[in-house]
């Protein structure tokens, strides 16, 4: 019976390191307009999670107060949320690039 000892083979070629792979922030990539790079993978990572954020807000919307109809507070509350989300991307995108 012969023993292939794989650390004394002469034939060995290295193998990769798994701790050298960099695994993209997809949201990131999507962000800066490459979304053709992304892995099939990571484009159903990113609509998974755009679908979950959106039933989640829209499950609180509604629970909290369309279902006792306080249509102008959920319009007030969403708008001052676009408000500082929206200031918030501007400082980002203008210091830094």
């Amino acid at each position: 019976m012969h023993n292939n000892n794989r650390i004394h083979d002469p034939e060995r070629t290295s193998e990769p390191n798994l701790f050298d792979f960099m695994p993209k922030n997809v949201w990131r990539e999507v962000y800066r307009g490459r979304w053709r790079e992304l892995r099939p993978v990571q484009k159903a990572e990113f609509v998974v999670e755009i679908v979950f954020f959106t039933l989640f807000l829209g499950g609180f919307a509604y629970n909290a107060y369309i279902q006792d109809g306080h249509w102008l507070s959920l319009l007030l509350s969403f708008g001052v949320v676009w408000l500082i989300l929206g200031a918030f991307f501007y400082l980002l995108t203008r210091f830094i690039r």
